[in-house]
């Protein structure tokens, strides 16, 4: 049994004891420490369900997909971890849970001098990098982040290190003060909106990463306004989506040369049962699968290129969970990264 924070169709979010089931041979059990609260996929869900603000319509389903904690016991075919390993581990089996059994290719051992906190949110830094992985960044570039949430404090991060000119922008300044050194803080106002234009002339953004959820049409319209421009005044660049917004758009002349793209996935892997309880792709034709991805982001906070411990703003004991949830949803919230921690 292990103490499990699921939806209820009546008691909203509750930690409960759940029965835990034993590790095939291809899977691990962990003892949770830390695990981290998506504010995207998890609460819009619970909202979705009535779950966090008023009587549920869901039924029981754990939460959660990302933690980090102590390795416990191992399957026959599982190799690369032993008992007392510390390690990430992320998807579905990665609940908020005091111990969790997850498939072994979605297990990463964390590497020294980065501590279980940082290491917990491995799965929102692999979601925030496949959306800087295809925008194509290249050095010196122009690049947008809209979002000052944890994916888009995430991504701003990673388009710094590959060398870009990059502007974080967000409504909430409480988020915004999150960004690192060199990220340029915009607040998502006309006036910041016309600073982007005139600072980033006569070039203009070349990509710019959508990082929230919900309607982003009128984004989408102001970041043609600051994309680069052709000759023939055409707008051109990329545009990346990695929240889950939706955007009306018109295509053809309206929106010109932009490419816009959809990144979905932490990584090749994800979601295939056959890859994550072991088998793997070839890697002359798939270089950056989920578990390689885990890999490097946790190498990238090691070595200081990846900061995470400033974007921990709350951290709940377990069964305070609700309370967590509800922290997240308060409109404006000084939240942004929360974890709950499990000992």
């Amino acid at each position: 049994m292990a103490l499990t924070v699921h939806t209820h169709p009546e008691k909203r979010v509750v930690v409960e004891d759940l029965e835990l089931p034993a590790p095939n041979a291809n899977e691990v059990r962990v003892k949770t420490a830390y695990s981290f609260i998506s504010a995207g996929t998890e609460l819009t869900g619970l909202q979705m369900g009535g779950n966090v603000n008023r009587k549920g319509k869901r039924g029981h389903r754990p939460l959660g997909y990302s933690l980090a904690g102590t390795v416990l016991e191992v399957g026959a075919n599982v190799t690369h971890v032993v008992p007392g390993d510390k390690v990430s581990c992320i998807g579905a089996g990665a609940v908020h849970a005091t111990e969790v059994v997850v498939a072994k290719n979605l297990v990463v051992p964390v590497p020294g001098g980065v501590s279980l906190r940082e290491a917990a949110p491995a799965a929102m830094m692999c979601f925030a990098l496949g959306g800087v992985r295809k925008a194509r960044i290249e050095f010196g570039e122009n690049v947008l982040v809209l979002g000052g949430g944890a994916m888009g404090q995430i991504a701003s991060q990673l388009a710094l290190a590959s060398g870009a000119n990059v502007y974080l922008m967000d409504t909430n300044e409480k988020r915004l003060c999150r960004a690192i050194d060199g990220v340029k803080q915009v607040l998502g106002d006309e006036a910041g909106w016309e600073r982007i234009k005139a600072e980033t002339a006569p070039v203009g953004i070349e990509a710019a990463l959508i990082c929230f959820g919900g309607d982003a049409t009128a984004a989408f319209d102001k970041i043609k306004t600051v994309m680069c421009k052709a000759p023939d005044n055409v707008a051109q660049g990329r545009v990346v989506s990695s929240g889950g917004c939706t955007i009306t758009v018109s295509l053809a002349s309206a929106s010109g040369n932009i490419a816009i793209l959809s990144s979905a996935k932490a990584g090749p892997g994800y979601r295939d049962a056959d890859y994550e309880g072991g088998a793997d792709y070839p890697i002359g034709y798939v270089k950056w699968t989920v578990t390689r991805n885990v890999k490097v982001l946790l190498g990238a906070v090691a070595a200081g290129h990846l900061q995470i411990t400033p974007l921990i703003t709350h951290e709940y004991p377990l069964m305070d969970a609700l309370a967590a949830y509800e922290h997240l949803a308060t409109p404006g919230t000084d939240a942004l990264m929360v974890l709950l921690k499990h000992d």
